[in-house]
């Protein structure tokens, strides 16, 4: 279908070395490939690739009528082709950026990119390998690469398609602003004169205001939200200068710029006003709890002296500051300190993901009434290169920041189902309890690629189970209950982890399908001194045993916790008492000997 022209003038954000690095990373791309892509140029030639795609493509059945839009269609295309001169850096990602935008402008199918690339790679194979059955391996590592370098150019242009659109979004918005206050496009224009003028001795400082809602404020209907932003809005305008430029770039964020500051800790000063000035106003329409206000400065020139810099600066220090904690974040040294930590292990962990170098240890799960191990925790286990060990949470937090969750979960179903093979050979009958995100659930086809993996090992299913936080499944989308019933019904147990520490309602539990419920740590390590947590178990216990559950208790430290947990009757403990999390061949020893002690005990 052909649609109107929308000419917005948007350019997309120029990719730099370290950006485009980033960008080919993040769909597989390794350093072999950039070579097989330079090699495929000195084999094929560009000229002999126009007869095969230029002519069949652009002439194809769905091209479109008007002659902007074939236009545009046939520039892009042309530089495409430029493939086979591609040499490793930014500047053809950068081309094909902006002919991209130009495309979406004169109407151009936002498929087309990926259709485009799709008989970009069609042609090339042809003119590689022609009618050949037989492929040499040459020939494949060719086109592997090509084929993952299309990938992430294809993946980049819809991102820039989507920064387009919600750029435009915000354009068409502004003349709609009955506020008084700009939006993007004010925004970047006045960005870029403060920065031309602004020197030590009268900087431009520069905020970037975000709301952050809690999950359960996450939803709003459209008249809070607007609420929410007319008395923000009102509130600061109060205590804004004259001079001082507010606004809206984003959905539910702001941006706040400040000439004529003498120093760095004045923007700082009246961060610390717009935080304090944003909770009273919320407060009084009974909308504080589960909002707060994240705010990241910088200053021009100190941080920047043009627009984009600046900016970037300002959102560092958000981030910064989001993931420390910090409700006010100020670019300085130690922000860039953290930014280069956070990109230096982002790095690590594509890499690590791209070699499989993340491991599950175990740690044993012990049958209260009789002192057997049938079951073990698999808990994900990460060292960096400098032999740093990085907790799970930070692992899945860094999965889900780089769009790499879906990945990391494939190939830790993979390495459980080995496992379980390692353990069946070796005469461990012991059941892996796997644990899985929010993310995970919420993909339909989860059970049936945990059965193909068990199914690769040629393991029955049963002798997997997964654990999820209350937190996963707290959610009203069918397709959690779905997915978890599925699992049960191949055969597989689930448990509920942390149980008590999250939002679960007994009318969440009742309809959740769950085997298990695992009562937390921080419950059994206070059983002995503190009456609401001996409590807490107990309740749980109580719980539990009406509705037919499970219960393993997590973080076993003592005997006298041991004991004390069997006589109230929990199924299974688990906890450094009886061992940490370990490697597999360690656990092996470990279950052999334990079984050899307790054979000799009852002898």
């Amino acid at each position: 279908m052909n649609l109107p022209a929308v000419t917005t003038g948007f350019q997309a954000p120029p990719l730099d070395t370290e950006g485009l690095e980033h960008v080919l990373a993040m769909h597989g791309f390794m350093s072999e490939d950039r070579a097989a892509v330079r090699a495929f140029g000195r084999v094929i030639q560009r000229a002999e690739l126009e007869d095969v795609f230029l002519r069949d493509f652009l002439m194809r059945d769905s091209a479109p009528s008007l002659p902007a839009a074939a236009a545009a269609e046939a520039e892009f295309c042309n530089e495409l082709l430029n493939v086979c001169l591609w040499d490793g850096g930014p500047d053809w990602f950068n081309r094909l950026a902006n002919l991209w935008c130009a495309c979406r402008d004169v109407g151009v199918d936002e498929r087309f990119a990926w259709i485009c690339t799709g008989a970009m790679l069609s042609a090339c194979r042809e003119k590689l390998v022609g009618g050949r059955a037989e492929i040499f391996q040459l020939e494949l590592d060719l086109l592997t690469g090509l084929v993952r370098m299309v990938w992430a150019l294809s993946a980049h242009l819809t991102a820039i398609s989507h920064l387009r659109e919600r750029t435009l979004a915000m354009i068409e918005s502004e003349g709609l602003n009955t506020t008084g206050v700009g939006g993007r496009a004010t925004f970047n224009h006045t960005l870029g004169k403060l920065c031309e003028i602004a020197d030590e001795d009268s900087r431009l400082g520069l905020m970037i205001i975000r709301l952050h809602a809690a999950p359960a404020r996450e939803v709003l209907m459209p008249t809070e939200r607007d609420r929410i932003h007319r008395v923000l809005q009102e509130g600061w305008r109060h205590v804004l200068r004259y001079e001082d430029v507010l606004c809206c770039v984003g959905e539910n964020e702001w941006a706040l710029l400040q000439p004529g500051m003498r120093t760095k800790a004045q923007v700082l000063l009246a961060a610390n006003k717009l935080r304090e000035v944003a909770q009273g106003a919320l407060a009084r329409i009974g909308l504080d709890e589960g909002m707060e206000l994240l705010i990241g400065g910088a200053c021009a020139p100190d941080h920047g002296t043009d627009a984009e810099t600046i900016e970037r600066a300002a959102r560092d220090a958000m981030s910064a500051g989001t993931r420390a904690h910090h409700g006010i974040t100020m670019y300085g040294d130690s922000v860039k300190q953290a930014l280069v930590a956070e990109n230096e292990v982002e790095r690590e962990f594509l890499r690590a993901i791209h070699l499989q170098r993340f491991e599950l240890y175990l740690q044993p799960q012990i049958r209260s009434s009789d002192g057997h191990c049938d079951s073990a925790e698999a808990l994900l286990r990460w060292q960096r290169a400098d032999g740093r060990w990085v907790p799970p949470p930070t692992i899945f937090e860094i999965a889900g920041r780089l769009n790499q969750q879906g990945r990391l979960t494939r190939l830790l179903i993979a390495r459980a189902a080995r496992m379980a093979d390692e353990l069946a050979r070796s005469g461990v009958p012991v059941k892996i309890a796997l644990n899985l995100t929010a993310d995970d659930v919420h993909d339909p086809e989860l059970p049936d690629l945990i059965e193909q993996s068990m199914a690769n090992w040629r393991v029955p299913i049963g002798r997997l189970g997964v654990e999820l936080t209350e937190g996963a499944v707290l959610s009203d989308k069918p397709v959690v209950e779905t997915v978890l019933q599925r699992m049960r019904d191949l055969g597989m147990t689930v448990a509920l982890d942390d149980f008590g520490t999250g939002y679960s309602s007994l009318a969440h539990l009742r309809r959740l399908p769950v085997d298990e419920l695992k009562i937390d740590r921080q419950f059994v390590n206070g059983m002995h001194s503190d009456r609401q947590d001996a409590a807490i178990i107990d309740a749980v216990l109580a719980l539990a045993k009406a509705m037919d559950l499970e219960t393993v208790a997590e973080g076993v430290e003592t005997e006298e916790q041991a004991e004390a947990l069997s006589r109230l009757g929990v199924d299974r403990l688990q906890g450094m008492w009886f061992s940490s999390a370990i490697p597999l061949s360690r656990f092996v020893t470990w279950w052999l000997a334990r079984q050899q002690t307790l054979a000799i005990s009852k002898a």
